[in-house]
């Protein structure tokens, strides 16, 4: 099993973030925010990230990206069902540390019904 997050598998045009916004769900939680929007089966699922300059300097912002792509990364194989996802990271992430980010992602991924939920 590939443990990769492969370019194919991500969003990188505005239409696509949009389409998830417009017609998806949204979720909170903690320093992240999910937004998904459902696929039929058989269909690979995407990922897009987020981080407006509201998270902090370009130094910031690239820190929180990679984390949620690592943490993300460690979750791929556990999706239930196919979907286009986009995390925005919010301005506390600047103040977390990885261990907040991974938990925050995977707490909303099983929340959305994305992944099994893992009892606390």
């Amino acid at each position: 099993m590939a443990f990769t997050l492969p370019k194919s598998h991500r969003i990188r045009r505005r239409s696509q973030f949009l389409a998830v916004r417009d017609q998806g769900a949204r979720l909170p939680s903690g320093c992240v925010v999910i937004n998904w929007r459902p696929l039929p089966p058989g269909q690979p699922w995407m990922v897009g990230i987020i981080t407006t300059k509201s998270v902090g300097s370009a130094v910031v912002r690239n820190r929180a990206r990679r984390w949620i792509r690592e943490a993300f990364r460690r979750q791929q194989h556990q999706f239930l069902t196919p979907a286009h996802v986009v995390l925005i990271a919010r301005p506390s992430i600047a103040r977390s540390s990885y261990l907040w980010v991974e938990k925050d992602l995977r707490r909303a991924l099983g929340r959305a019904g994305l992944i099994p939920t893992t009892p606390a």
